[in-house]
């Protein structure tokens, strides 16, 4: 399989291919699925526009891009199950913002979150030499804050009432980051 940038036992993570963007316009719109986003009915978003949003990706096989999305699957049945992406990348003070959702709920509490996180923080860091990875989730998504710190994340800023749901509902943000140790 092409375009793999890492796997384990039970995930396969590859870069994010046309033949996706059904799924993943799928995923975002389900709200159930983005309601720990703050998007309690779905994004609304169609595939053209998903397709116009990551067409220079899609287009560009250069392996550094300021932002790129990568698919997770299952090893043992290659389906789709979430999303990692990497954005703001900036190699001269080393550092990006990483996202990550495991999409298919049945796939959801089974350490596959823990585990595609852990192993993109090692690619990432591996690959672009980053010291510093940043995160954030907004504060009503505890499930998201309680594996960022986990992982080692810390946060660093809390922002109260940052962004309003499509409901009228205020949310506030936490922002987290992970310095990277180098090995000696």
């Amino acid at each position: 399989m092409k375009n793999i940038i890492f796997e384990s036992d039970r995930i396969r993570v590859r870069k994010l291919d046309y033949s996706d963007i059904p799924v993943i316009t799928r995923w975002w719109n389900d709200g159930s699925l983005m309601k720990d986003m703050g998007f309690i009915n779905g994004m609304g978003i169609t595939e053209s526009s998903l397709l116009s949003r990551f067409e220079k990706q899609l287009s560009n096989n250069n392996a550094i891009l300021e932002s790129r999305m990568f698919i997770i699957t299952d090893v043992k049945t290659d389906n789709e199950i979430g999303e990692l992406q990497y954005g703001e990348l900036d190699l001269e003070n080393k550092k990006c913002r990483i996202a990550i959702k495991i999409s298919e709920i049945n796939y959801q509490g089974k350490g596959l979150g823990e585990e595609s996180l852990s192993l993109f923080i090692d690619y990432l860091t591996s690959e672009f030499g980053l010291n510093k990875i940043e995160i954030d989730t907004i504060h009503d998504n505890i499930r998201a804050y309680r594996l960022y710190e986990k992982l080692g994340f810390k946060e660093i800023e809390r922002i109260k009432d940052y962004w309003t749901d499509d409901q009228g509902n205020k949310h506030d943000i936490i922002f987290m980051e992970k310095v990277i140790s180098a090995i000696c």
